[in-house]
């Protein structure tokens, strides 16, 4: 209940306990004195000064709604006064209503055009809207007028980043360094930018210096953790993706990532564990228990493999690839019609992946359903003509159906696409020595 309101309330109890055995006269009184209080909000912490004060304090404390809500009242009856509709444009923000927001911080520029925090707020605002070069537009104004200002210049980086203008990017960030030399998200992105290049060196050096500006930076520690990875330093990657998890425990990307290194670099039971611990504390995923189905996979376990993929097709109807793999599971435990239901599915939501119309043309070709099966089958060849199997499968069909000189032309594509991986895994290995 607002403060001013439990004000209310007491005056209430007041006037109640001074008006018995009052005369008639001192009762009007009494009422017109709350009425005045009441319309006129003269009392019980009306002050203005006093509940902006008191709107900033629950907006800080993470109340924003009830912010909003003071100072909403406020600015309608102070129509045009900056500080209000500048603080109501925060409120608004932080509940995650960027629109009024945004007009609201319109109202505070319109109160004070100098004001660069209004600009710079309404750059984020625009920015947040998906108006990227109208925020753009916006910061550069207060980069212009004041281009001392910190931030700025990393929000006019990361926005050119976003459209893919890497240099410009870079040059916005080596800005906001030169100003702030410790600003971690500038030399995250810069890191970035030189790991995206194979510049592992200069790489290194931006990164260590954003997770020693911001030990609590869990960006700059995952990206190192990246780097150190494919520098060899595995021990080192892993230490950095632990880490990293200890500020985002909830963050599928990176645990995939680290389940996934410590499976590939000598720890595969503690990658289990990683997955089985994220699950055990809520976090249900599709994508944890298609790496449990993979991890399974590998030990050949496979009434655990048909579970987790299963399990992941339930979290994400939508993904083809939960799909494929319970298919391939299904399909390696001879339950084919369970197989081709999965497969079918996959291909319904993957149109264009090739191989979940090969597994489903092989399955119906076996049940006699030839027709189908080398529509299927040329539509998946036209999606990857260099598929020895598909190409094989074709083959055998053919030869069923009484064709044997397409078949045959069918089995030498076959021989052929095989000779040329053999060849070049062998170029391959005689490359690395």
């Amino acid at each position: 209940m607002p403060a001013t309101q439990r004000c209310y309330d007491a005056l209430t109890m007041t006037i109640g306990r001074e008006a018995r055995g009052a005369t008639a006269l001192a009762w009007t009184f009494l009422v017109a004195l709350y009425l005045g209080l009441a319309i006129g909000d003269l009392a019980c912490g009306g002050d203005p000064a006093a509940r902006l004060a008191e709107a900033r304090r629950l907006r800080e404390a993470g109340h924003p709604a009830e912010a909003a809500a003071i100072l909403g009242d406020l600015a309608r009856r102070a129509p045009g006064d900056f500080t209000l509709h500048y603080e109501l444009a925060l409120a608004l923000r932080a509940t995650g209503r960027a629109q009024e927001a945004l007009d609201e911080v319109g109202a505070a520029i319109e109160a004070d055009p100098r004001s660069h925090d209004a600009r710079s707020l309404r750059g984020e605002l625009l920015d947040a809207l998906g108006r990227e070069e109208e925020a753009l537009s916006q910061f550069r104004q207060v980069a212009q007028a004041d281009p001392s200002r910190p931030g700025i210049h990393r929000a006019m980086g990361l926005i050119h980043l976003k459209a893919g203008r890497s240099q410009q990017a870079q040059n916005q960030f080596e800005k906001e360094l030169a100003l702030q030399p410790g600003d971690a998200v500038s030399l995250t992105e810069i890191g970035l930018l030189f790991l995206a290049h194979d510049e592992y060196d200069e790489a290194a050096r931006r990164l260590e210096s954003a997770v020693a500006a911001d030990p609590h930076s869990a960006r700059a520690k995952a990206n190192l953790a990246d780097l150190r990875i494919r520098q060899q330093r595995y021990e080192e990657g892993i230490a950095l993706q632990q880490e990293a998890l200890a500020e985002t425990p909830d963050d599928v990307t990176l645990l995939m990532k680290h389940a996934d290194a410590l499976s590939k670099y000598g720890h595969p039971e503690r990658s289990e564990q990683v997955l089985r611990d994220a699950l055990a504390r809520g976090l249900e995923d599709a994508r944890l228990y298609l790496q449990l189905g993979k991890q399974a996979r590998e030990r050949m376990q496979y009434d655990d493999v048909i579970a987790d993929f299963r399990r992941a097709t339930e979290l994400d109807p939508q993904d083809a690839e939960g799909f494929l793999y319970l298919g391939k599971a299904l399909l390696y435990q001879n339950r084919k019609a369970e197989a081709l239901e999965a497969f079918r599915a996959a291909s319904r939501l993957s149109p264009s992946d090739p191989y979940a119309i090969y597994y489903t043309a092989t399955i119906l070709s076996e049940q006699g359903g030839l027709d189908e099966a080398e529509k299927l089958l040329r539509r998946s060849l036209s999606l990857d003509p260099l598929n020895p199997k598909a190409h094989y499968a074709l083959g055998q069909l053919l030869l069923r159906t009484g064709r044997r000189a397409e078949a045959e032309s069918q089995f030498a594509m076959h021989g052929e696409i095989l000779k040329r991986l053999r060849e070049a895994k062998r170029t391959g290995v005689e490359s690395a020595e």
